[in-house]
């Protein structure tokens, strides 16, 4: 049974004008290795929608998946819509990447006029007022907006919570978004483990050198079963 899987890697940028921009600290990395992982599976095929196509054979990623690069949200969700509304292709997504949480609505000087984004705005200013708008959640549009019926599984982050806390909150966001298994990290220790929750079975913890594989051995079984 050949089984295909869309994976997002890496961060988006929210632009403020034609030259600056609001992103995160987050390279893409993870997602890469997830996707490489899930390429060495039988009877995959694999695209990689990623911050970073310059990197993706640094960390491991065969040269048979196939690479689409992002810079800002609007172009991450525009390759996501179209991969899973238009063109039907995946059987199987694997959401890792880190989407801004707020767009840009308006740029303004101290005393509130407003400046043209559209352009570089000049450096004389003192002080800059960026207001924010919170931006759609890019992973609940995939089952409500875009129509996918396939296997879904997100990524959570959380600052500073406990492990009792941030599984609470990974359930909730995986129902919340319909997704058939979540992976949840802390920042605190990202770098050393994860939770892996699948539906209602108990929390699993997964190593960070063992995620990747641990995360494509979880898509196939949920995708053929």
């Amino acid at each position: 049974m050949s089984l295909r899987v869309l994976v997002t890697a890496g961060s988006t940028q929210v632009p403020i004008d034609r030259v600056r921009a609001i992103t995160n600290v987050f390279t893409g990395r993870t997602g890469t290795q997830v996707a490489a992982a899930i390429a060495a599976l039988p009877g995959t095929s694999v695209r990689l929608l990623t911050s970073a196509p310059h990197r993706v054979r640094e960390w491991g990623l065969p040269d048979g998946v196939e690479v689409s690069g992002f810079t800002t949200f609007d172009e991450l969700r525009g390759l996501m819509q179209s991969t899973i509304e238009a063109e039907r292709w995946p059987d199987a997504i694997v959401h890792s990447a880190a989407v801004s949480d707020y767009l840009v609505e308006g740029v303004a000087d101290a005393s509130g006029r407003a400046l043209d984004a559209g352009s570089k705005i000049a450096s004389e200013h003192e002080r800059l007022v960026i207001r924010l708008v919170k931006a759609p959640k890019l992973v609940d549009l995939i089952r409500a907006r875009w129509g996918f019926a396939g296997t879904l599984v997100k990524f959570k982050l959380t600052v500073d919570r406990t492990d009792a806390e941030l599984e609470a909150i990974a359930r909730a966001s995986m129902h919340h978004s319909r997704a058939d298994a979540i992976v949840a990290n802390d920042l605190a220790w990202a770098h050393e483990r994860a939770m892996v929750l699948h539906g209602d079975r108990p929390v699993e913890s997964v190593r960070r050198q063992a995620l990747a594989a641990r995360i494509a051995e979880l898509v196939r079984a949920m995708a053929t079963t």
